[in-house]
C-alpha cells in the first residue's frame, strides 16, 4: 500500500470490536439462570395445572344445568339425554386437554400447551356461558355452539402451531 492510500473497510459489516460493544457477554440473557429464577413460579403452575381444566369442566356443567335445568320438575329422559350429550359435547376441550396432560411428560412443552389450551378455551366458554345466562333462551345454543367450535377448530390448532415454533426455537438455541 502506498503512503496515503486509505486502507478500504466494508462498511456493512461492523468489526469485531464494534460487535462487542453492541452484545456484550454480561447482557445475553443465560438461560440456565433465568430458568433457576423461575423454578418457584414453574413448580406452582405445576402443581395446580390439572385443577384447571377440572374447574372449567365444573363451571361448565353448572351453567349447562343453569340453562338445561335437566332435574326441576318433571323429568323426561328424552331432554335429559339431550342435555347430558349437549353437556358432554361442551366438554369436549376440556376433557381433550385433561387427557393430554394426564398422558405428557409433567410440565413439559405439550403439557404446558394443553394448560394454556384448557385455560383459553376455559375462560371462552365461561365468558359465552354467563352472557348466554343474561340473554335470550333462544339464542342460547347457537351461541354455546360457535363457542365450541371456535375453541376446537380454531384455538386448538394455534395452539398447536404455538407449541411447535416454540420447539423449533427451543431445539435451534440448544444447537
Amino acid at each position: 500500500m502506498s503512503e496515503g492510500a486509505k486502507p478500504v473497510v466494508d462498511v456493512a459489516v461492523p468489526a469485531d470490536s464494534e460487535r462487542s460493544r453492541k452484545w456484550p457477554q454480561g447482557l445475553r440473557p443465560d438461560l440456565a439462570e433465568v430458568a433457576a429464577h423461575t423454578v418457584s413460579a414453574r413448580r406452582f403452575i405445576s402443581r395446580i395445572g390439572l385443577a384447571l381444566p377440572v374447574l372449567f369442566i365444573l363451571s361448565t356443567v353448572a351453567v349447562s344445568s343453569a340453562l338445561g335445568q335437566p332435574l326441576r320438575g318433571r323429568v323426561d329422559l328424552g331432554e335429559l339425554g339431550l342435555w347430558a350429550l349437549g353437556t358432554a359435547l361442551l366438554l369436549t376441550p376440556f376433557l381433550a386437554a385433561l387427557t393430554v396432560m394426564l398422558n405428557a411428560r409433567h410440565g413439559g412443552l405439550v403439557w404446558t400447551t394443553a394448560l394454556v389450551y384448557s385455560g383459553l378455551s376455559g375462560m371462552l366458554g365461561l365468558g359465552v356461558g354467563i352472557t348466554v345466562l343474561r340473554s335470550e333462551a333462544a339464542t342460547a345454543s347457537l351461541d354455546l355452539i360457535s363457542a365450541l367450535v371456535v375453541e376446537v377448530i380454531v384455538l386448538a390448532p394455534v395452539c398447536a402451531a404455538v407449541a411447535f415454533l416454540v420447539s423449533i426455537v427451543r431445539d435451534s438455541t440448544r444447537r
